[in-house]
């Protein structure tokens, strides 16, 4: 039998590797599929958190929750003489702070101006048709309501009076919330066919700086 010449061994030498070599790529190609992790890329996440409002009737309501208020020093109570007038539904005319801007309540028969450095100060001011009941019924209505939902009532006055020759009562009381205690004055009055309402609501903290802008809403409120 011949010996291979070395020309020969050489080819075939070169034609194994290439076997080699095709299949070392193929079992690459089927280790490191499409999936891999190292081809993955992170998708970002979101989440979203609902908001509820609650709002019991009469425009007395809180609107609850109430944002919470951001750390600030102290603030001191509005100079006299820094109001501009306002008006509000049911043709109702007062005064709040100049920098204060009011806002329509959906569904509410009130306007609301919340203090821009105290969310949890705020002034509502509005007017709406009479119903039936003398004045004086329909706020025992709504504090017996409002008393049940809200943890800390406490009842300070309800008072029938009259105010500038109108039927009239005032309510003033304090009650909980997520923020700490709130302290609640208010005023309502029939003239004419509508009743009205001055309302004033803060932190009892902050009721002394509150205090003097409700004084000023509700002297100057009209008719």
């Amino acid at each position: 039998m011949s010996q291979p010449t070395s020309r020969k061994v050489a080819v075939i030498a070169f034609a194994a590797n290439l076997v080699v070599c095709g299949l070392i790529g193929t079992g690459l190609l089927l280790v490191r599929t499409p999936g891999d992790p190292a081809d993955a890329v992170p998708k970002p996440t979101t989440s979203s958190t609902p908001t509820t409002s609650t709002s019991p009737t009469p425009t007395a309501s809180e609107s609850e929750t109430p944002p919470s208020e951001p750390t600030a020093p102290a603030s001191t109570p509005t100079p006299a003489g820094d109001y501009k007038d306002v008006f509000g539904p049911g043709g109702v005319v007062t005064k709040i702070p100049s920098g204060w801007t009011g806002k329509p309540r959906a569904g509410k028969a009130d306007t609301q101006a919340t203090d821009p450095a105290r969310p949890t100060s705020f002034l509502r001011y509005g007017g709406s048709q009479s119903p039936a009941q003398p004045l004086i019924d329909v706020m025992r209505n709504a504090e017996r309501n409002f008393s049940k939902q809200y943890p800390g009532y406490k009842l300070i006055a309800l008072r029938p009076e009259t105010w500038r020759e109108h039927e009239a009562v005032t309510w003033t009381f304090e009650f909980n919330t997520a923020d700490g205690r709130k302290h609640v004055d208010s005023t309502y009055w029939r003239a004419g066919q509508n009743d009205y309402v001055i309302y004033a609501s803060a932190l009892a903290s902050n009721w002394p700086a509150m205090q003097e802008i409700y004084k000023t809403a509700r002297d100057a409120a009209q008719p």
